[in-house]
């Protein structure tokens, strides 16, 4: 019966799409209910301070987890010295490797190749995220699409990773795409914290915990090649997700280990 509360639960939380949700966050000026939460996402990773009190175990290396769900946002929703030019953009407002021209930011409706919402010289932040829950023997389900992808009715309460890194999309860019996190062994930042997506905000957190591989660089990404992957995949995510705001409050971020 625990389980089954339990997982319950969970399902509640999903069904607000954590990564995914494209609706209006709660407002601010509702009662705050990020009191008692753990350590939140996204964060600007250059800077180490935090004070939050709820303390989990890092995740494994990705190479003993399973990889459950890919996704994008339109500008990065961390900030980092590479990408700190912060874009006014409606749902999809972060942080970018070089401002867009007016024009590419008066179209809100872009589409290229069949995915929807990017357009060359956009900067979009890839999530690859992995679970400890087996998601791939015979018989296993996992509890639906997104992140309800990353648990199972026998796993409903898992280590997460996200390995997460920024590129600027071009025409023959010098990266292609790749199923496994591209460039791994860039210079990264390690550090626990939550799901983002526009469902949360710095007055309304996300409950779940989440260990964040953030990498520092700002890298070209051929947008042909990452158009095909995005308009035909597995995980049915043929679109730019929105961005949630950066969480700036020490109470609400943990300490980063240099």
């Amino acid at each position: 019966m625990k389980s089954f509360i339990f997982i319950l639960m969970v399902s509640l939380v999903l069904s607000c799409n954590v990564y995914a949700s494209e609706k209006n966050a709660t407002s601010h000026h509702e009662s705050n209910k990020c009191i008692g939460a753990g350590p939140q996402s996204p964060r600007n990773i250059d800077i180490a301070d935090g004070n939050n009190s709820v303390i989990f175990e890092i995740a494994p290396s990705i190479k003993d987890m399973n990889l459950c769900n890919i996704h994008f946002h339109r500008n990065a929703e961390h900030k980092s010295a590479a990408y700190s030019t912060y874009v006014k953009d409606g749902s999809h407002s972060g942080w970018a490797c070089k401002a867009p021209s007016a024009e590419r930011l008066a179209k809100h409706d872009v589409e290229y190749k069949g995915c929807k919402g990017i357009a060359e010289g956009d900067t979009i932040e890839i999530h690859w995220v992995h679970t400890t829950c087996d998601i791939k023997a015979e018989g296993v389900k996992p509890l639906g699409d997104g992140l309800k992808a990353c648990l199972t009715t026998m796993c409903p309460n898992p280590q997460l990773k996200v390995v997460a890194q920024v590129f600027i999309l071009q025409k023959n860019g010098d990266l292609k795409f790749s199923a496994s996190p591209v460039s791994p062994n860039d210079p990264a930042v390690l550090y626990t914290g939550s799901t983002t997506g526009t469902s949360w905000n710095n007055n309304h957190c996300s409950p779940l915990q989440v260990t964040w591989d953030v990498k520092k660089t700002c890298s070209t990404l051929d947008i042909d090649d990452f158009s095909k992957w995005c308009s035909n995949n597995k995980y049915n995510d043929n679109h730019a997700h929105g961005v949630r705001e950066l969480v700036t409050s020490k109470a609400l971020l943990s300490k980063i280990s240099q």
